[in-house]
């Protein structure tokens, strides 16, 4: 006899369904703060380390010689780590597909990146963009490019089959394998700056061994090739995302240029600390964003309007009392992590706390805008924020030194959020999706 289902039934298998998944990401969230918790302690040792041993001009010159090859990375990525998570949940493209095709366009980016270097330095131009920063430096930190990209999309497949304890345990080696490098290439053996960009090239290597060994386990294969049609709908949908990922990182990072042009390298080592102790903040949304990007990409619209929500507003209340405890004790955290010699780095970093907490927020939202199928919607809205960044700085230093850099980002950071907040309605009424697709693979990867 076959047994009839009940509505009454079904109502239970779908609401343990939604339990399940509830608690799965839950447990994901939690376990990738936890693990940002320790890298962050891992981090802000490694930091006070360069700090103590080479004081606020060598850190600040660190900072910028660090931030070409991770403008690059950014810059020449393509969009491909958004699309792979996008198109790889949605179960549009193979895993082996995806991984060859990764491994192929970080190929022909890295030639790219070092042609672009080989000629800003042949002109001059790096001189211009990061005055007195040492070019043989900057050359050597650009073997960290080509690591940078293979994380990135490897990270990305990972994160699109749910894989996160594998991703965590990656990163976690990468922060320890961070101080070990740095407490032996700066404290121990002396090499200064040059042992401090080392010592990141090789937690780079270090985290990109343990997700490469995950991602070959379960079928990717690294011999690099080109699969036109998934290359073609990857791209399509990634570039989409990639101007936004590009502004948003110029918003967080080209400040730090516009400090070293006005107040040199010992204002970047200020602000960078500034920016450093406030962006722990970020440490919950970055985490959640994380684990909600496939969650958006593989559930029904319906789900989504709801749950979403809910987590914006758990995520701000969290954030927000962070932010007033790190105003309270952030002098005291400052001072104790990195010497007196950083302490005026605490008001800039309390003018940054407000746009930490609103950009907090619209990292989730945007991460829902990206899961639906639209992130054209994120890239306008870095877009106009970068734009008022710049301006603001450039009014804004010149008068009020590092504070003024860290009250610009505020205002950009708090326009991004309201921004969104308008971008995601208009996608929630639209009701529908609209990535790119190509034909289904025949079977999950």
């Amino acid at each position: 006899m076959t047994r009839m289902s009940s509505g009454c039934e079904d109502d239970v298998v779908g609401g343990k369904d939604k339990m399940s998944r509830s608690t799965t990401f839950s447990g994901q969230v939690v376990s990738t703060f936890a693990t940002q918790i320790v890298m962050l302690g891992l981090s802000v040792i490694g930091s006070a380390i360069v700090a103590r041993w080479l004081g606020p001009d060598g850190k600040g010159t660190l900072t910028l010689v660090l931030l070409v090859p991770g403008m690059l990375s950014v810059l020449l990525n393509g969009g491909i780590s958004m699309a792979n998570v996008y198109f790889l949940a949605r179960r549009r493209v193979e895993l082996a597909s995806a991984s060859r095709n990764s491994v192929a366009f970080a190929f022909v980016a890295t030639i790219v990146g070092f042609g672009i270097i080989a000629g800003a330095v042949w002109s001059g131009w790096l001189e211009t963009l990061a005055p007195r920063v040492p070019e043989s430096l900057v050359i050597i930190a650009m073997v960290g490019l080509p690591i940078s990209l293979l994380s990135m999309y490897i990270n990305s497949i990972l994160q699109a089959l749910q894989r996160i304890p594998t991703i965590n345990l990656a990163n976690l080696v990468s922060s320890a394998m961070t101080v070990i490098g740095t407490t032996l290439l700066v404290v121990w053996m002396g090499f200064g700056l040059i042992g401090a960009v080392a010592a990141t090239l090789v937690s780079g290597v270090a985290g990109l061994i343990v997700m490469g060994r995950a991602v070959r386990e379960v079928g990717g294969k690294f011999g690099p090739s080109w699969n036109l049609s998934a290359m073609g709908s990857t791209l399509a949908f990634g570039l989409k995302g990639h101007i936004g990922q590009m502004l948003q990182f110029f918003n967080y990072r080209l400040d730090a240029f516009l400090v070293n042009y006005f107040l040199g390298s010992g204002g970047v080592g200020i602000y960078s600390v500034s920016v450093a102790v406030g962006e722990m903040l970020w440490y919950l949304p970055n985490a959640v964003g994380f684990v909600l990007f496939p969650r958006v990409a593989s559930s029904t619209r319906e789900e989504m309007d709801v749950f979403t929500p809910q987590v914006l507003l758990m995520t701000l209340g969290l954030i927000s009392l962070g932010a007033i405890a790190l105003a309270v004790i952030g002098k005291s955290l400052i001072e104790l992590v990195y010497s007196s010699a950083f302490s005026d780095a605490y008001g800039p970093m309390v003018a940054l706390l407000p746009g930490i907490v609103f950009l907090g927020g619209a990292k989730v939202v945007c991460t829902d805008i990206v899961g639906r199928g639209y992130p054209a919607y994120n890239s306008i809205n870095t877009g106009c924020a970068l734009v008022i960044t710049v301006i603001l700085d450039i009014i804004l230093i010149p008068r009020y030194g590092v504070t003024g850099a860290a009250i610009a980002s505020t205002i950009a950071y708090t326009t991004i959020f309201f921004t969104a907040i308008v971008f995601y309605a208009l996608v929630r009424r639209s009701g529908r999706r609209e990535g790119l697709q190509f034909p289904a693979p025949s079977r999950r990867p």
